[in-house]
């Protein structure tokens, strides 16, 4: 996803570019992290929306000098207010814009006007048609009257009981001038600091200045994986470790490893098929920093991310300002190998439990077979996620009497 964020530098060059989600925009090349107001040419006013250009001169955002609690497991998550309602969103470093993934949390949706122009891009590159509206968004740290959002809905599983966020807060949110963002995995919490008082808490504090980059949005850290040096993207909500897409120049052979495939990844727009390599124990180095890591290479993903169960290892102070990022190494574990031993994994499809994942190493079950009894017990209609929860939570189906349909007889 992409927004249409001007970007200042002392040599700033300016140029006419059409961006995949508001279309043609007076754009600064830049790679500082400052947040400009949007410009919007003749070209933008001649093919967008009137809604749509309404929405993104309107919107405006007023930051807290606050703190807010986060989740301790998985992806960052808290509470904001949405449309005065209560939710879950995900806080996602990863995203340039913000996104409401389910239509009933948002009262009278069918009233709302939404604005159809451009696509966005999900980690996969597909891309999905824009769904724009506002609403109004507020939490301990920000507050909108007119926050403009992404309305995406995301793909959800038979067995799911709803889902766990409504949406997602994006870097959009936290991108002005007088703040930068703290991180901070050790108490848990996400703060808005003063940019005036990062660099004295860096220095107290004993923080590292690390190689990065500010793009359209978007923070880039540098790091060393297996001692050479690679770009990624800093990402909250990727909920892995680190993940390359693949690429022939890739090496690392020499490290343990697993190769799944099937629907591993759930993305903005949809569950795709892939086939991933996941490595273990391999040596990474950031700002003097090292240790090591798990990471994947995926057939499917597109992107080059660092994910939060490598991010909460370190305490973050992002500085928008003067275009710096600060690490300071926490109490969290980095994880340097799988946590379970997987083969297989099953999902509900059409109202049918089929395999859906599976270590490439194993024959004996194939991606697609329809799994119609489990320990002699028939699977039904009535079942079926109950089935799900017994085999995922078994690492090895050897110890599972299933009887299957093959997918391919």
């Amino acid at each position: 996803m992409r927004n249409s964020a001007l970007w200042r530098t002392s040599n700033t060059r300016y140029a006419l570019k059409k961006d995949s989600s508001l279309g043609f925009i007076f754009q600064a090349a830049s790679s500082t992290c400052q947040r400009m107001k949007v410009v919007l040419v003749l070209f933008f006013a001649l093919l967008a929306s009137c809604t749509a250009v309404k929405y993104v001169m309107n919107e405006k955002i007023v930051l807290k000098e606050e703190c807010i609690d986060i989740s301790s497991k998985g992806i960052p998550v808290f509470e904001v207010e949405l449309e005065n309602k209560k939710q879950s969103f995900v806080f996602d470093s990863g995203a340039t814009t913000s996104v409401v993934n389910d239509s009933n949390a948002i009262p009278e949706f069918s009233k709302k006007k939404i604005a159809r122009f451009g696509s966005h891009v999900g980690a996969d590159r597909k891309k999905s048609q824009n769904k724009l509206l506002t609403v109004k968004l507020q939490s301990t740290i920000f507050e909108s009257e007119n926050k403009l959002v992404l309305f995406s809905q995301m793909p959800q599983s038979a067995c799911s009981k709803g889902l766990l966020f409504k949406g997602i807060v994006g870097l959009d949110a936290f991108f002005q001038n007088d703040f930068g963002v703290f991180l901070d995995f050790t108490n848990q919490r996400i703060c808005n600091i003063r940019a005036s008082e990062i660099k004295s808490k860096s220095d107290i504090d004993s923080y590292k200045l690390i190689k990065s980059e500010c793009n359209r949005n978007q923070i880039f850290v540098f790091l060393k994986i297996d001692g050479k040096e690679h770009k990624f993207k800093l990402d909250t909500g990727y909920s892995g470790s680190i993940i390359f897409p693949f690429s022939n120049q890739l090496d690392f052979s020499q490290y343990p490893s697993k190769t799944f495939e099937g629907a591993i990844y759930s993305t903005i727009n949809n569950a795709g098929k892939s086939i991933d390599q996941l490595y273990e124990t391999v040596p990474y180095e950031i700002s003097g920093e090292k240790g090591l890591t798990r990471l994947s290479v995926s057939s499917s993903i597109k992107a080059q991310n660092i994910g939060i169960n490598f991010i909460k290892a370190f305490d973050w102070l992002i500085d928008y300002q003067h275009n710096k990022v600060y690490i300071k190494r926490n109490q969290n574990p980095i994880e340097s190998q799988l946590s379970r031993k997987v083969t297989y994994y099953a999902k509900v499809y059409e109202n049918k439990l089929v395999v859906s994942v599976k270590e490439k190493s194993q024959n004996k079950y194939q991606l697609g077979d329809q799994i119609v009894s489990v320990n002699g017990q028939k699977v039904t209609q009535e079942n079926l996620c109950e089935w799900q929860d017994l085999v995922n939570k078994t690492d090895d189906w050897s110890t599972l009497d299933l009887e299957v349909i093959p997918a391919h007889p």
